[in-house]
């Protein structure tokens, strides 16, 4: 009995590998809009990865939650952008998930408000109202300890959250600055908001579900070589000059 087990043991594992060697395409899912700063970097560099090891890449918005639900249950094939310490902060819920471990892209979490304050720190936040979009699992853990829950409005997107503020409903929106700052521009009745400090950096990776996990160091060896080639810098010079 032993002996049939690890032979089917065998089976399976040579049968998962065939799979992740003949994948095609993969379908990656995230829950920022694609149009807006995080995926507009995202999708273009893994686009070209997975190009780069013969497969198709594919990319769509969902609620976060969703998106995370339905990659860790292998619906879908993977997450565009999530922090670096992404099980940490999610407290493990999603172990079927895998870091493609080539980093993609920083930015910072920061503070916008219509008050005349400083904010220096997560701490500066005890005393205010505080929104952000729902299932960002890095806001969600450092607020948890800080600000009481019911000083906490978590909204179904960004210009949601501005919306809460300018109306006076608020007094803090924490979200990433790229993106922040061009709502502010985009939309004119928020000419009474600003950012007031910022709170943390993030180092955003992708993540692929755990059936791809010898395609997720191929597909980082790939992200490597494009910052070395000089495509990676391409495709963020070409992404910036369309935000223009």
């Amino acid at each position: 009995m032993k002996r049939l087990f690890y032979l089917l043991l065998c089976i399976c594992c040579i049968l998962q590998s065939l799979n992740a060697q003949s994948v095609k395409e993969v379908t990656f899912s995230g829950g920022a809009p694609l149009d807006t700063y995080i995926p507009s970097i995202t999708v273009p560099v893994l686009t070209e990865a997975f190009k780069r090891n013969g497969i198709e890449f594919k990319a769509l918005h969902l609620p976060s939650l969703r998106s995370l639900e339905s990659t860790n249950a292998g619906i879908l094939d993977g997450e565009l952008h999530r922090v670096s310490n992404f099980h940490e902060v999610s407290r493990g819920k999603y172990p079927n998930l895998i870091k493609i471990d080539s980093d993609l892209v920083h930015v910072w979490v920061v503070a916008f408000s219509t008050k005349s304050i400083k904010i220096n720190s997560w701490k500066d936040l005890k005393d205010y109202y505080v929104s952000y979009y729902r299932g960002r699992k890095n806001i969600t853990a450092a607020l948890q300890n800080v600000v009481p829950q019911k000083q906490i409005f978590r909204v179904n997107n960004d210009k949601k959250a501005f919306e809460l503020l300018s109306a006076g409903r608020i007094d803090i929106v924490v979200t990433e600055r790229n993106q922040g700052h061009k709502i502010l521009s985009t939309y004119p009745n928020f000419s009474n908001i600003s950012e007031v400090g910022q709170l943390q950096q993030s180092i955003i990776f992708a993540y692929i579900n755990k059936k791809y996990k010898d395609l997720a160091l191929k597909i980082a060896t790939s992200i490597e070589e494009m910052k070395r080639d000089g495509t990676f810098k391409r495709l963020l010079e070409k992404m910036s000059n369309n935000s223009k």
